[in-house]
């Protein structure tokens, strides 16, 4: 059986976190989706002592958080959804920055010939490739994990990996924006734009701006506490996103409209887009 080597306590307690909320899901009758990389995801990191003490921690902190995991339920289908819309109709080319731990590859109804990139820091690339090896589930794709900061110059070695800006792609920013400062924000987009053809898609989700300010004080407090910090947020994304040439669709993360008909917690507040890199209505 293949060793897999689990993250460092920072990296592995988000992974762990996002794994356990979407375990969480899946165990549901009604489950908006199931994830059998989430269940092989904790199976892994509660081998290590270290994180499955971290793993109680978050389950403490958040059990009593009603309606918070549905946001990542809804959030999580929300996307699926339309990154399907995306490969549906003809796009043969994903790729996710930041991609954790996420089990779309396995799980996703995918055509034939779909490509999906996976950019991750080299640590947490490491141990999902293991990961994915160790647990046997066959992939829906053929998928590429790719060992880059985003921070840096992570489209040279997304080229680098085989991934051809000549062709249109569906692009997934989940769980990343609010993590970075408005001068990383702003170069991602610009950045992944510039690697987008003709008829690409962007699927992504940022903070409401009330979150840096008291209201979301509280949160951002139990963010910092699992190592984390909130570094941004914007409440123009339609404007902002048009301004790199993508036409969206923006929603608020407690929207009945994408819930499905869950009620979904009004903290913490994030928005949900959805664009395409088009002149034409969307």
């Amino acid at each position: 059986m293949m060793e897999v080597k689990a993250p460092s306590v920072g990296v592995g307690q988000t992974a762990l976190f996002i794994a356990w909320m979407r375990q969480l899901e899946s165990e549901r009758p009604d489950a908006l989706f199931r994830d059998p990389l989430a269940a092989a995801t904790l199976s892994t990191l509660s081998e290590d002592p270290v994180l499955a003490d971290v793993a109680e921690v978050i389950k403490q902190t958040h059990r009593s958080a009603q309606g918070f995991p549905t946001y990542f339920a809804v959030r999580t289908r929300f996307f699926d959804d339309e990154i399907l819309a995306g490969v549906r109709g003809g796009i043969r080319q994903v790729a996710t920055l930041a991609a954790g731990v996420d089990g779309r590859t396995v799980r996703l109804d995918l055509p034939a010939g779909t490509r999906w990139f996976e950019v991750e820091l080299p640590e947490m690339t490491q141990f999902k490739d293991a990961l994915i090896a160790r647990s046997g589930l066959p992939l829906a794709c053929e998928r590429r994990g790719m060992a880059a900061d985003l921070r840096e110059d992570w489209q040279s070695a997304l080229r680098t990996a085989g991934f051809d800006p000549g062709q249109p792609t569906v692009w997934l920013v989940e769980g990343l924006l609010m993590y970075l400062a408005d001068t990383a924000g702003e170069a991602l987009l610009a950045g992944l734009t510039e690697l987008s053809a003709s008829g690409s898609r962007l699927m992504l989700e940022h903070l409401k701006a009330a979150m840096l300010e008291e209201e979301g004080r509280p949160v951002r407090e139990r963010v910092e506490e699992q190592g984390a910090s909130w570094l941004s947020a914007r409440d123009d994304l339609k404007e902002w996103l048009g301004g790199h040439g993508w036409r969206a669709r923006v929603y608020a993360g407690d929207d009945p409209r994408i819930g499905h008909g869950r009620s979904v917690a009004p903290l913490p507040a994030c928005w949900l887009a959805t664009a395409a890199l088009t002149g034409g209505e969307y």
